[in-house]
């Protein structure tokens, strides 16, 4: 019997910013899934999760990511789902584009070490006027975003020192394309972008954020995938190419997924309205398979309805991921 290895839980289903690489900047969540938790709900969770004699979690379990397109630092109930950590012994991350990272959170965070083991930052652009095209953001919010991260570098020595305070830049270059080994078609509706590797925009991001921001951990990410086809249905980016060139081949069907272990296989991810479904790419929620609101997890995750899900993904929503193992 397969049993739960890694946990995401979106205890709120908003965003206040996004790039043009995200769903969110096409069309934001689906309706029923804007809302925030109520942290009864969210403690009910961890509370099966964390039980003593329950079968379906591994022994090891003790992480929650908090992240799908959602910005957990605007949960209402942000210091009672750390409360809730706390006392179940759970590990996080905070994952943000910035803005809400106000000093009042920093605060916060800052008093549950025990519990908050990383901060990262995603923003794709280290200057006013690039980050508010790419954001849609106005570019007065910039110089705001960047005395948040000054903030939260000084009040997190602990997480800087331990280089867990991390900058990722999200972008492309000219290693993202198929034919250099990379992930992504850029399509008529995407940006544009200077794509050198060395002084293209990415490039110039990451430099500029470690020029601000030395103590900080600041990396690219130039891999960036499509969202089960959501991007290329917007005419922005496409994996198919990649997929094709780099996995699929003369391959016929998908059997698994790479992706951290296995997200349909072994992971657990519930969004605000309490459904559970197979996997962090499935922005529009079309591979639910149960509802904590109406069964206990365990009775979810061992259920006929999970084993069907994962049969239907693999043929048809997996298909157009980058993750997909295929035979």
């Amino acid at each position: 019997m397969s049993l739960i290895k890694m946990v995401q839980l979106d205890p709120n289903g908003l965003c206040n910013s996004s790039c043009w690489f995200c769903p969110v900047a096409y069309s934001p969540n689906p309706k029923f899934a804007r809302k925030n938790m109520d942290i009864d709900v969210l403690e009910g969770i961890v509370k099966q999760l964390k039980t003593d004699n329950n079968t379906f979690v591994s022994p090891e379990f003790n992480f929650i990511y908090t992240a799908h397109y959602n910005e957990v630092l605007l949960y209402t109930h942000f210091k009672e789902m750390l409360d809730v950590f706390r006392k179940y012994k759970i590990h996080t991350m905070v994952l943000t584009n910035g803005l809400p990272l106000t000093n009042e959170k920093v605060n916060l965070i800052k008093e549950y070490p025990d519990v908050v083991l990383g901060v990262t930052l995603n923003i794709p652009a280290s200057d006013a006027e690039t980050w508010a095209r790419l954001t849609n953001t106005n570019i007065k919010m910039f110089d705001k975003l960047i005395k948040n991260i000054e903030y939260a570098v000084t009040e997190l020595p602990h997480l800087t020192n331990s280089k867990s305070f991390g900058l990722q830049v999200n972008g492309i270059n000219t290693q993202s394309l198929p034919e250099n080994g990379g992930w992504m078609r850029l399509l008529e509706n995407a940006p544009t972008i200077d794509l050198d590797s060395n002084t293209g925009d990415l490039a110039k991001a990451v430099s500029g954020f470690k020029k601000m921001f030395p103590t900080l951990n600041v990396y690219s990410n130039s891999g960036l995938v499509d969202r089960a086809g959501y991007l290329a249905n917007q005419n922005v980016l496409t994996n198919v190419e990649s997929i094709q060139m780099h996995i699929k081949k003369d391959k016929t069907k998908v059997i698994g997924c790479s992706n951290m272990g296995n997200r349909a296989e072994s992971w657990l991810h519930i969004n605000a309205n309490g459904d559970v479904f197979i996997c962090c790419n499935d922005y529009d929620f079309e591979t639910i398979f149960g509802n904590i609101n109406d069964s206990l997890l365990e009775d979810i995750y061992n259920s006929a309805a999970r084993k069907e899900m994962i049969k239907k993904s693999y043929e048809e929503f997996c298909t157009t991921c980058s993750f997909a193992v295929w035979a």
